[in-house]
């Protein structure tokens, strides 16, 4: 070892190695761990040569390393300041299960490295690779990689096939959703993306979401293009109705959020371009789903207009549960007409007329 220097560190050791300044005798003498550095130093020369193209090299790195105290190689395994090439050179070369899954989980190593592990790791790493979605999400093609594995167990093989499904599949299908020509669209929501209904896109592929029926026009609608766009509806699946309802104009949200199917009416009340007027308007039908006015009293900024929260109350169709946290802020003279609505449930009645005393009395 007289041919090296005697202030070293890893990186200098391995530019040496590269630039071929030390002999191969010298670089098997470096692989067998006999170099005057810092053990966590070592590591990393270590971890460099264990996928060296020499055999003898590599497998005496690879050696070297099992010799270790493990907290230093897990200390190199797990930083995400370790050299990512170095990283992927020990999880080529490694076998250990336990140092694989440090560097699995170690941000620092690419993508690729990962990918190519999942080529050929046991079953007892896979769960390690298939767990970490965030890594999938960004390389998918590990999944890939991983029904490639001729080593791939049967629960891991499921597992990628559900995350595949989940992250992959299902969000293909949504962006091929694609809606009949002429319809009535907000211009600035053509390209919106469908983060906002994502979810209702997909169980609209569940049969128990199939259901699905626009209540019919009134006989004499003298509207003729609402008439040919309501015919237009009824022959659409329901993910096209909840994508039409995320992008359509006032017309067509008038017509949908009346649908019978609440991933479609629900679909309406997520639409941008939705109008306080609109809102006020939803508020006071009684031919919505439940579904629709519940959602409509969880947005502050609808509920903080007095005429939107007042048609809510009034709406004999309205969940109890919504109308009575507002009925305390009603003006007096709208407590007084509710407390002997007929049109509302006994208990909205019984509420109002206790509020209207009191405030009365006090008065």
């Amino acid at each position: 070892m007289t041919s090296i220097p005697s202030e070293l560190n890893a990186a200098s050791v391995i530019d040496l190695i590269e630039s071929g300044s030390y002999t191969r005798d010298v670089v098997v003498t470096i692989a067998r761990g006999f170099l005057p550095l810092p053990q966590e130093e070592l590591v990393s020369v270590l971890a460099y040569l264990s996928a060296a193209e020499d055999e003898e090299i590599a497998n005496a790195a690879q050696s070297s390393i099992t010799e270790l105290p493990p907290n230093l190689v897990m200390a190199f395994t797990s930083s995400a300041t370790s050299d990512p090439d170095h990283l992927t050179r020990l999880m080529a070369s490694s076998r250990d299960p336990v140092v694989l899954e440090a560097l699995i989980r170690n941000k620092a190593v690419p993508d690729g490295a990962v990918l190519a592990l999942a080529l050929r790791v046991e079953p007892g790493v896979q769960d390690i690779i298939i767990i970490n979605q965030e890594r999938i999400l960004r390389a998918p093609g590990i999944l890939d990689a991983l029904l490639a594995n001729p080593k791939l167990s049967p629960d891991v093989k499921r597992r990628v096939l559900e995350t595949r499904e989940e992250f992959f599949d299902k969000k293909a299908r949504i962006a091929h959703i694609e809606l009949p020509a002429g319809l009535p669209l907000e211009p600035d929501l053509l390209d919106t993306p469908l983060d906002d209904v994502a979810d209702l896109l997909e169980k609209a592929e569940d049969p128990e979401f199939q259901a699905t029926a626009t209540p019919p026009l009134p006989e004499a609608e003298p509207d003729p293009k609402k008439k040919a766009i309501w015919v237009q509806i009824q022959k659409m699946t329901v993910a096209q109705k909840v994508l039409l309802a995320f992008r359509g104009d006032k017309m067509v949200r008038m017509l949908l959020v009346r649908e019978r199917n609440k991933l479609v009416s629900s679909a309406v009340m997520r639409n941008a371009r939705m109008t306080d007027n609109e809102a006020e308007i939803i508020a006071g039908m009684r031919n919505v789903d439940d579904e629709v006015l519940r959602i409509l009293s969880t947005r502050r900024d609808w509920m903080g207009k007095y005429p939107i929260m007042l048609a809510l109350v009034r709406n004999p169709k309205a969940p109890v549960g919504v109308v009575l946290p507002l009925i305390n802020r009603l003006a007096l003279r709208d407590l007084k007409f509710l407390k002997d609505d007929r049109g509302v449930t006994e208990v909205v009645r019984t509420n109002a007329k206790r509020f209207y005393i009191a405030r009365t009395q006090k008065s």
